[in-house]
This record gives structure tokens, C-alpha cells and sequence, in this order.
């Protein structure tokens, strides 16, 4: 029982791919946009990003559970444009935010910065890769407030 178990674990392991960058993630997605995601914030509900206060979403967060970030050892993050569902068929990367790596900044507003914060970046994912000025602008207000976070980088034609 205990081979079959081991056996197992080692099976969930390989199903679970180490992408090492943003841009690596970013041209993945592009060719293979319909992969596993699981979200664990919906519309709604509160999170706190780098430990910092918790705030009210007004879009659906969660991770590509088998597309793992080294930087944290966990799923890519993602959020989804309001327009666009975890259902959706191609999901498709239209910008992301990243947190400062700035260890001054991190100690003047008294929190820790987290192991690899500047790694840790949230995908931005809309249908078919279309987002409305309306959705940029919320998901912009959303982050312009807090300290931690670059303003939201968005795609052309082509990523940086």
C-alpha cells in the first residue's frame, strides 16, 4: 500500500510543470491558453496580497495549479477581466502586475517582503485576449492604492 501511495504522489508530481518566468508563462499560455486553474478568490471575496491589508475583489483570482512558479513554489497567479469566466475557452494573457521589490518601501510600511516578491507576478486574463478600457481602468484602481504593486502592465500586439 505504501509503494502504491508513494507511486502516486510521484504521478501528481509530473502532471505539474515549472515555467521560470513571467515570459515564459506568457508564451505558454498563448500557445496552450486552455490549461487546469482553480480559483480560490472569486468575485467577492477578500485576499491580501503580500500579507498586506485584505481587500474586496472585484474580479476572479486563482492559479494554474500545474504551472508552478518557482518564485513561490506554487500556481501562477492569475486574476480574470470581469468579462471573463473561468469556463471560458481560451483565456488568454493581457497584461499582469507585479509586486515592488523594494526593501525600503517594504519596511517603511512595517511588513516582511516576501522571499522572490519581484518573481511573483499576476497574470491578467481576459476571453480571446480582448479587454475593454473599462476593465483596465478597474483593474488599475484596483491596485493604484496599494503601496506594494507596479502599475499594471497591459499588452499590445506584443509582450515585454
Amino acid at each position: 500500500m505504501k509503494l502504491l501511495l508513494e507511486n502516486w504522489r510521484e504521478f501528481l508530481k509530473e502532471e505539474k510543470r515549472t515555467i521560470n518566468t513571467k515570459e515564459e508563462l506568457i508564451d505558454f499560455i498563448r500557445q496552450e491558453p486552455n490549461q487546469k486553474v482553480f480559483l480560490d478568490n472569486p468575485k467577492g471575496t477578500t485576499k491580501k496580497f503580500g500579507g498586506v491589508e485584505p481587500r474586496v475583489l472585484p474580479f476572479d483570482y486563482g492559479e494554474y495549479t500545474e504551472l508552478i512558479n518557482p518564485a513561490d513554489g506554487m500556481g501562477w497567479d492569475f486574476l480574470l477581466t470581469p468579462s471573463s469566466s473561468e469556463q471560458d475557452e481560451s483565456l488568454l494573457p493581457v497584461g499582469h502586475i507585479s509586486y515592488l521589490e523594494d526593501q525600503q518601501l517594504w519596511d517603511e510600511n512595517d511588513r516582511e517582503m516576501p522571499a522572490n516578491v519581484g518573481d511573483n507576478h499576476k497574470l491578467v486574463l481576459s476571453q480571446g485576449g480582448e479587454i475593454s478600457g473599462e476593465e483596465k481602468d478597474l483593474i488599475t484602481n484596483f491596485f493604484s492604492d496599494m503601496w506594494q504593486f507596479r502599475e499594471p502592465e497591459w499588452y499590445g500586439g506584443d509582450h515585454e
